[in-house]
């Protein structure tokens, strides 16, 4: 989902044999340099202790309050989600022990109740064993309302959470819901403590938020606000400890810091180097690199309570303006492939619909039709209002700002006004933010899609903020139908069908214009061994297993 209002319930159809077809179908576009990780060994590295960086600092450790892919991060190594996803996008159990199916009667027959068996020798940091009291609680916290958190799609499927023992927990739903199975996992909400928590009315602004008590491969062992966030390796985890005593997570908001502090070997792994920088990467000796292809499209969300951008003209003629091709290549180096919709090209469920075309001649027309008239000064006018907007995006990131540029030359070509207005991650992807708030007009940003195609809470009538994720405040109820269509049924064949006719409209209306697939590039240290870049949600997914 993006580092910011993304669905993250990644969810998939499950089926036996879908299960096969999706996990054959999602594999990753992947090409490594002749450095392998593990190459040798180096005079810099410090030998247990993996330092990597991320560009935003999360605004909290607890999952549910944000949307930042540094939030992913942090949270794959506190907390233990019932399934992890590998670098093939295949399903590892975690807390859960057996992926739910029809075939293994995990899944009722009605496919309204689904059962999770939970591993018994999971305990929290503290010694207090895991169970799935702390699933339901969690649920609770989620759906109750007494919480801020960025979305309850999915959750709000549920009608009851009942243990069948301390171990064993089913899922009784309203109604069929396929992409269910992964809710509480990887990309979701991770279950919390509830011995630790069920005292507190509401969850947020606690001092559990900046210091949690988790069941992950890692705890907390410092955050210094600003500049890094320690974690030492869990003595409880179930798995055992993990292979390195500490990871140093540093915060390094400005791209050419972070590869100086790769090119002085300061930090192992700079996961998501800046598509400007890739070329440096042939200069630094002793690294190791991974290009891939992700489930991370970047887009251009509009908000449609803007009254200029309720106009579907206005958004169509903006879709037509911007120089998708010209972004890819002359600022993102053209490591990634051209969007159409937030289905990744890879998956079972992507379709060849085609994306918005580059079209000035027909952004113009489109405008002239919705009685915009360009003035003297160049830019367009109707009942004496300018059509200005604002374009937004997080804070030192060249390649934004490159690309924020080029779209306001774009639109000032067809004579729209733009000015930008950027934020600080945190800020930007904040509960009362200018995206969940509603007060941005256009925003520049990425989605992190899971493995399952549904985005209802994303785009749904239901699930404007506080209640979901749809930042872009889209409503159409025959997308809705569709896409809720597609929950109901373990059908392959008829999801896939179901979210084609649904970006079949979704495409007409604009309420975003998908950019690109990205491509990402990893760099780590050659004494880095066992990291694997995973295509959906954290590549620190399998942490416990680094070497150095």
């Amino acid at each position: 989902m993006k580092a910011g209002r993304a669905l993250l319930v990644a969810a998939a159809v499950l089926v036996g044999s879908m299960l096969v077809a999706i996990n054959a179908a999602c594999s990753k576009v992947s090409t490594r340099s002749s450095n392998q990780p593990g190459a040798g060994g180096n005079p810099w590295t410090l030998h247990g202790i993996v330092r990597t960086v991320v560009g935003e600092e999360p605004n909290t450790l607890v999952r549910m309050f944000s949307n930042q892919s540094s939030a992913d991060d942090v949270t794959a190594l506190l907390f233990e989600p019932l399934f992890r996803y590998d670098e093939n996008e295949r399903v590892v159990p975690a807390l859960a022990t057996q992926f739910p199916t029809l075939k293994n009667g995990l899944i009722s027959k009605d496919g309204k109740s689904i059962t999770f068996n939970l591993r018994p020798n999971a305990v929290w940091s503290d010694g207090v064993p895991v169970t799935a009291q702390d699933v339901i609680f969690t649920w609770h916290a989620i759906v109750d309302g007494n919480n801020p958190v960025v979305s309850t799609a999915g959750f709000d499927k549920i009608k009851t959470i009942v243990a069948r023992t301390p171990h064993k927990v089913t899922m009784v739903l309203k109604e069929p819901y396929s992409p269910l199975v992964y809710l509480f996992s990887e990309g979701s909400f991770p279950p919390l403590p509830a011995h630790v928590l069920s005292k507190y009315k509401t969850l947020n602004n606690i001092p559990y938020d900046a210091a949690p008590i988790g069941d992950g491969p890692f705890v907390l062992k410092k955050w210094l606000h600003g500049s890094d966030i320690i974690f030492a390796a869990n003595p409880r985890y179930w798995r055992g400890p993990a292979h390195v005593r500490e990871i140093d997570i540093k915060i390094v908001p400005n791209s050419n810091t972070q590869l100086d502090q790769l090119r002085a070997h300061e930090i192992d792994l700079l996961d998501g180097v800046s598509k400007p920088q890739i070329s440096q990467l042939a200069t630094i000796s002793g690294i190791w690199i991974v290009k891939q292809l992700q489930a991370n499209y970047r887009h251009l969300d509009f908000n449609l309570k803007n009254p200029f951008l309720a106009d579907v003209n206005v958004r169509r003629a903006i879709a037509r303006a911007v120089d998708v091709p010209k972004i890819l290549q002359t600022v993102y180096a053209g490591q990634g492939v051209i969007a159409a919709t937030d289905i990744p090209p890879f998956s079972w469920a992507a379709n060849h619909l085609p994306p918005v075309g580059h079209d000035v001649a027909a952004a113009n027309r489109l405008l002239q039709a919705s009685g915009w008239i360009i003035a003297g000064d160049g830019f367009r006018y109707k009942n004496g209002r300018k059509l200005e907007l604002s374009i937004s995006t997080a804070t030192d990131n060249r390649p934004n700002a490159n690309a924020e540029a080029i779209i306001v030359q774009d639109l000032k070509a067809i004579g729209i006004a733009v000015s930008i207005k950027n934020y600080a991650g945190a800020v930007l992807f904040a509960e009362h933010g200018p995206l969940y708030g509603g007060t941005y007009d256009m925003s520049w940003i990425v989605n992190t899609e899971g493995v399952d195609p549904d985005s209802l809470g994303a785009w749904g009538c239901e699930y404007w903020p506080p209640h979901g994720a749809n930042t872009d405040f889209y409503c159409n109820r025959t997308v809705d139908a569709l896409m809720r269509d597609a929950e109901l049924h373990y059908d392959p064949q008829r999801r896939r069908r179901d979210y084609e006719a649904a970006w079949k409209i979704m495409l007409d209306e604009v309420p975003s214009l998908m950019i690109y697939w990205d491509k990402n590039v990893v760099a780590g240290n050659t004494d880095l061994k066992n990291f694997k870049a995973s295509p959906v949600v954290t590549d620190y997914w399998n942490a416990w297993e680094w070497e150095i």
